[in-house]
């Protein structure tokens, strides 16, 4: 069989692939991490985009999922005991969480964040040796007990959550591109942001922001001289999210329209927020004024009729 070269064509249309974080390869304290295990962080990573969708977001603003043992064992192509074995790496690695929801339900799924600065070797408990990271997958009466515990011995909750079907809300008002909005990048990344400081965003719309500077970062591969998002401009498109005109599930619909050959897909972004947030203002002005007209019409019809 021949081997078919990659070609620009597939480079430059975004071939779907999963992010693994550099970090897990060049931290000494990430270093004896498993493979298998970092991979499975950058799969679960992948997800929070349908996380957003679904609106599975906690009090405190934390993002979490739904990923059963059965559907990860799918996606690596190897068995539960594994799946078990890999979850719990991550978990000494602090990189992984699970919330218990009670019988038959599945558990919620945290991902921890990596950490630049740590200690060169992780504490090894008693609960997790290297003797559970043999390549063999016959499960021993410890891994049988801890897969009942996890799995259940029913797994009735072992459904297809990434069909769960979700509210995907896309605006009507798709904006559009002309010569003196978008063909000057500087000059239109200047007008949006001058004379404004790092505005100020609540923490609990940080993982958002960091989902949405993720798909950014993704879409732009293969832009030219297109920089990844910064901390300023997260902070720019939190502002939308704060004050509540603009969801993150639209924001990140946005990233996926910014056309191939802008000039500068950021100001092209917050062009598409600034024109949205317009929008819904003006949609409030309008309900407002016919709220009103209606309270004074119900007012004027009840002195008349007194």
């Amino acid at each position: 069989m021949t081997m078919k070269r990659i070609s620009l064509e597939q480079v430059m249309n975004g071939e779907r692939f999963f992010r693994v974080p550099k970090l897990l390869f060049e931290s000494d304290f990430y270093k004896t991490m498993s493979s298998d295990s970092k991979l499975l962080y950058a799969i679960l990573k992948d997800r929070f985009d349908l996380s957003v969708k679904n609106n599975w977001i906690d009090a405190e603003g934390n993002i979490y999922f739904i990923f059963t043992v059965t559907e990860i064992g799918k996606m690596l192509g190897c068995g539960k005991d594994k799946v078990i074995k890999l979850k719990r790496e991550l978990k000494k690695y602090d990189l992984l969480e699970e919330v218990r929801q009670g019988l038959n339900k599945p558990n919620l799924i945290y991902l921890g964040t990596l950490q630049a600065e740590k200690a060169s070797n992780p504490l090894v408990t008693a609960e997790f040796g290297k003797s559970e990271f043999r390549n063999s997958e016959k499960p021993t009466s410890r891994i049988l007990k801890n897969r009942l515990q996890e799995v259940g011995k029913s797994e009735s909750n072992d459904t297809d959550i990434s069909d769960t079907n979700y509210s995907d809300y896309i605006s009507s008002r798709k904006t559009e591109k002309n010569s003196n909005e978008f063909s000057q990048s500087a000059e239109t990344y200047q007008s949006l942001s001058k004379n404004q400081s790092i505005p100020f965003v609540e923490q609990k719309y940080y993982s958002l922001l960091q989902i949405i500077a993720d798909k950014y970062n993704d879409q732009m591969f293969g832009f030219p001289d297109v920089l990844t998002m910064t901390h300023k401009q997260k902070m720019q498109i939190g502002q939308y999210l704060a004050e509540g005109y603009v969801t993150s599930t639209e924001v990140l619909n946005m990233i996926e329209r910014i056309p191939k050959d802008s000039a500068s897909p950021l100001a092209y972004l917050l062009k598409s927020l600034d024109n949205l947030k317009q929008e819904r203002q003006f949609e409030q002005k309008r309900i407002a004024h016919l709220n009103a007209e209606n309270y004074y019409s119900v007012k004027k019809e009840g002195i008349e009729n007194g």
